[in-house]
């Protein structure tokens, strides 16, 4: 209880200067934080939700992870076990790596992407998890804008295809979302 209650209070700056929260802060104080090692994910009628362990309903709160190092790493918003609201990625210094939103368990809307120094590095909007959409701004790590670059409404996948290349997603995974976007036979690297 009282790591929680420190967590808390040590993620309590954060969620506050966050940019946008869908939830209040009295929502957020009563939910239950619960650590990413402490969940199971499975699929029901085809969506993947996450249980705490030994859980028989799907989580509602605050998942987080941390570093090694001890420092937080992640912090997301889940509804029912699906990701929905705020999510903040931290480097091991405590800076923000990135700071977004879920909406059924995709990453979509407004995102910042941050230097470990803390400057702010990129900024624009996603659709269907990862597909960057509209205009992004650009920086450098001084702050001075360098680039912006218009994806449009079909976006670009660029960054998919960057996860996909790491072995961080698998492609049965996010075919699907690729095909529903007009990507050529939901195939990464084709539009």
């Amino acid at each position: 209880m009282k790591i929680k209650f420190c967590l808390l209070l040590f993620c309590l700056p954060f969620i506050l200067s966050a940019q946008t929260t869908k939830l209040s802060m009295d929502e957020v104080e009563g939910r239950q934080e619960v650590s990413m090692d402490d969940v199971t994910g499975k699929s029901t009628d085809g969506v993947y939700r996450y249980y705490a362990k030994g859980a028989t309903k799907p989580f509602t709160g605050i998942l987080y992870a941390n570093h090694p190092n001890g420092e937080v790493n992640s912090w997301q918003q889940f509804v029912d076990g699906i990701g929905e609201g705020e999510w903040i990625n931290y480097y091991d210094n405590g800076n923000y790596r990135e700071i977004g939103n879920y909406d059924q368990n995709k990453v979509t809307g407004p995102i910042k992407k941050y230097y470990r120094n803390g400057v702010l590095q990129a900024a624009g909007n996603y659709k269907d998890w990862r597909i960057r959409i509209g205009e992004w701004k650009y920086y450098d790590e001084q702050g001075n804008l360098v680039k912006t670059e218009d994806y449009g409404t079909k976006g670009s996948i660029m960054e998919v295809q960057e996860y996909y290349d790491r072995g961080d997603i698998p492609f049965s995974w996010y075919s699907s979302i690729l095909a529903d976007n007009g990507f050529k036979n939901g195939t990464i690297g084709e539009k």
